[in-house]
């Protein structure tokens, strides 16, 4: 099939130009209620912020697909007496915050900031720091503040959010970029195929929970709330892969642009695997296939193992440059995606 990526576009440039760093998901959830909802018969929010569209209640089989909302970030843990920013994250390595721009997300609005750098010429001059690996707790963020009581009257308290101050851009041809497509991309793939089935809704049989899962970066939390919840049959989650690009080790064979993978291994069930393959060729889109013996961290992991055992599958989104704030995928990836679970939803 010939890929409509304008729609998907749309979609992530208002993903993720929409902080939702881990712990503040519930920022995208009017977003969420916009795009979804009408293209659900039920659209529901938990008390934690999962968001769900729901297609054919009372239908049989009950599915599950689920994408994660939230994206990696920060959280500020002190301000110095010269009025630098001390912060943790979760999912970043030191060398790509190292000299980042950040968005703090105070309560009186975002606090821009750059994690600060020292010049090469004094790591030439100093042996200890050219020798140094420097950690998370080693960086601090310049907000430009000359003390911490500056730094406290701008907003910034321990406690609070941040997340990389990069918009998001096209690339050549069907090209994005930009922070927080892991999990923006799965999402975008999910609301493609909600669309698609809701223009067809008389073809199916299954009742279908379309879910937003939240802190999935520490810990598939939000994927297990809503497993144990909706308790369904079968359960597809999309996420985002490691896609081929320089210095990328050789066994990462999977490439962007050539169609959303479908994952094979111990953890996911054989029937959905099969499935997914079915779909993918009936619906006419490309698929890879990414054999994965022990499982990677995804919302699997959790869903499969809910109320003695879920049938569940895996489709990612092939996506280079991961937790970074430049994370590239191909539209046509999420658009094929789409198209390929809305068939899935019709074979059940």
């Amino acid at each position: 099939m010939d890929p409509d990526v304008e729609k998907v576009r749309n979609d992530l440039l208002r993903l993720t130009s929409t902080p939702r760093v881990t712990g503040t998901e519930r920022n995208v959830i009017p977003l969420l209620r916009e795009l979804m909802s009408p293209f659900s018969d039920v659209f529901k929010v938990d008390v934690w912020g999962n968001s769900e569209a729901i297609i054919n209640p009372g239908g049989k089989p009950v599915v599950m697909l689920a994408a994660h909302i939230d994206q990696i970030g920060i959280i500020v843990k002190d301000m110095t007496e010269e009025g630098f920013v001390r912060f943790e994250g979760v999912g970043w390595d030191a060398k790509v915050l190292y000299g980042m721009r950040v968005k703090i997300l105070t309560p009186e609005g975002e606090v821009r900031g750059v994690i600060s750098t020292l010049p090469p010429h004094v790591f030439r001059t100093y042996k200890d720091l050219a020798e140094k690996k420097i950690e998370i707790r080693d960086l601090v963020i310049d907000i430009g503040a000359e003390s911490r009581e500056e730094a406290e009257k701008a907003g910034i308290k321990p406690g609070i959010y941040g997340v990389p101050d990069y918009e998001p851009i096209s690339l050549l041809g069907d090209y994005f970029s930009s922070p927080g497509l892991d999990d923006a991309a799965g999402v975008a793939t999910m609301m493609e195929a909600l669309r698609l089935t809701w223009e067809s809704r008389d073809k199916i049989d299954a009742e279908v929970h379309f879910v937003a899962t939240i802190q999935e970066e520490i810990g598939l939390r939000g994927a297990e709330m809503m497993a144990y919840k909706i308790r369904p049959d079968v359960a597809v989650a999309i996420d985002v892969t490691f896609a081929k690009q320089p210095l990328m080790p050789a066994e990462f064979i999977l490439k962007t642009g050539k169609g959303p993978a479908i994952s094979k291994g111990p953890i996911y069930h054989w029937e959905v695997v099969e499935s997914l393959e079915r779909a993918a060729k009936e619906a006419g889109v490309p698929y890879q296939v990414e054999p994965d013996f022990r499982g990677y961290g995804t919302d699997t992991w959790a869903i499969q193992v809910a109320k003695g055992g879920v049938k569940t599958g895996l489709l990612s989104i092939p996506l280079r440059s991961m937790h970074s704030p430049v994370e590239v995928i191909s539209l046509r990836d999420v658009a094929w995606g789409g198209a390929l679970l809305s068939e899935f939803l019709r074979i059940q």
